[in-house]
């Protein structure tokens, strides 16, 4: 299978904000990408979400009828992450 093509869908202000958003989109189905130039996780560094070419109009569609506030995206980005139930 072709890696897919990815199209720059928005950037966010860090990458934990970032990663709370592509787990919702990936739950919606979406094939997601979190990039970012921090060094560290801790650095507010801007993050950008890229999805797969093919879904970028259905994504935009999904972000517009979300429209997350930055306190939203904070509280998103503090809650623990859902573990894999295949992880030890």
């Amino acid at each position: 299978m072709a890696e897919p093509e990815w199209r720059l869908l928005t950037t966010l202000p860090d990458v934990p904000s970032a990663q709370s958003l592509a787990e919702i989109l990936t739950a919606e189905g979406f094939s997601v990408r979190v990039s970012s130039d921090a060094g560290v996780l801790g650095q507010g560094a801007p993050a950008r979400l890229y999805v797969a070419a093919a879904q970028l109009y259905r994504a935009r569609h999904s972000m517009a009828e979300r429209q997350f506030s930055d306190e939203e995206l904070n509280v998103l980005s503090a809650a623990t992450p859902a573990t894999d139930p295949q992880d030890p």
